[in-house]
């Protein structure tokens, strides 16, 4: 069985985590993808990445022969078996998004799981997406609110998110007490208006935890999208040469192992990133989320979360002094959200685990 998979490969360890987690649970199937971008990252063997290096180029060509009426894509969908969209938030609307062209597997059955949808501007961009999701053979959203926008259509379903669904033994802990803090680049996810206040507030969580003599890591998910540039600049502005010396730097490379035991080495996670949240969440650690939009906020509202929520673009509303025990202790019991997050391979399973 060939399966077309369209996600997002960028060395994010988000997006990396779904390949990770599909190819893993059929191992009897082949994944095909195209990729833009140079990922690194190693999956298994049932997996290959198409195109690497010279997919622009292709893409440009064949779309000039086709007078712009197909993609690389579409022809790889083609000549698998059907495919599946895999990943978070694959449906935001943005400036050039109504002169895109969108394909629904290449006439074959297309699976959509994994995603949100938005936010979305338009109701031009809306209606788009209402068809191809009526076309699908099955979408499964991971948060209420796009649900609800889709939910009278027989294809739509809902579950909490994919990586809840992550198995992972957990290695053994050290000792010492680690905060692992998840830093991204402000101007490229909410705005260049928050980014001086975001990377104050990130130092003012730096200083909170050492004062308290905690080991701290800052953490990138992924370079292309500037995580390790936001950490530079969040050291560089540190005014403590001992506290600059002691920080430490984890730059997730394309090696999911070594990300997932930097994360399992801490009592706390402080996550900008989205994942990085679910993750501590998995690991049952406590977690302080950053949000940079709603998709986080309405992620853990649907799992009834209580902890302390730091909205980017409420910054001001968060006091970092104010955090006391009780805060840094909160754990939530997801063990419903693990068995509900395996509804999203639900159609699949039918199709591929039987084999």
């Amino acid at each position: 069985m060939r399966v077309f998979l369209q996600t997002y490969l960028n060395n994010n360890l988000g997006d990396d985590l779904f390949v990770h987690i599909i190819t893993n649970r059929y191992k009897n199937c082949n994944f095909e993808t195209v990729t833009l971008y140079n990922s690194t990252s190693k999956f298994g063997d049932n997996f290959s990445l198409k195109f690497k290096n010279t997919a622009k180029l292709v893409n440009k060509i064949i779309k000039i022969l086709s007078f712009n009426h197909t993609n690389l894509e579409n022809e790889y969908m083609k000549k698998c078996d059907f495919t599946c969209l895999i990943g978070g938030s694959m449906f935001i609307e943005q400036d050039d998004s109504l002169k895109q062209k969108y394909y629904i597997g290449g006439g074959k059955k297309y699976y959509i799981i994994g995603t949100n949808f938005g936010p979305y501007k338009t109701k031009e961009y809306y209606n788009r997406f209402y068809k191809i999701f009526e076309k699908a053979d099955d979408v499964c959203f991971r948060d209420k609110n796009s649900y609800d926008l889709f939910s009278n259509l027989n294809s739509v379903r809902i579950a909490p998110d994919i990586v809840f669904s992550l198995q992972y033994d957990l290695p053994e802990i050290y000792k010492e007490k680690r905060v692992v803090i998840s830093c991204i680049d402000c101007s490229k996810k909410v705005g260049l208006k928050y980014k001086e206040n975001y990377e104050k507030k990130i130092i003012e969580f730096i200083k909170y935890f050492y004062a308290r003599e905690y080991k701290i890591t800052l953490m990138s998910f992924c370079k292309g999208e500037g995580d390790e540039e936001a950490i530079k600049s969040i050291v560089k502005k540190l005014d403590n040469q001992n506290l600059k010396d002691d920080v430490e730097i984890y730059n997730y490379n394309g090696n999911i192992d070594t990300a997932l035991k930097t994360l399992a080495n801490s009592n706390i996670i402080i996550g900008s990133r989205f994942h990085a949240n679910i993750l501590g969440l998995v690991m049952n650690k406590t977690i302080i989320p950053i949000a940079y939009s709603d998709k986080t906020i309405n992620a853990l509202k649907d799992i009834n979360f209580k902890g302390k929520i730091m909205d980017i673009r409420k910054m001001d509303e968060f006091d970092v002094s104010k955090l006391n025990n009780e805060d840094l202790n909160y754990k939530l019991d997801i063990e419903q959200y693990k068995r509900e997050s395996e509804k999203h391979f639900e159609k699949l399973d039918y199709v591929l685990k039987n084999l």
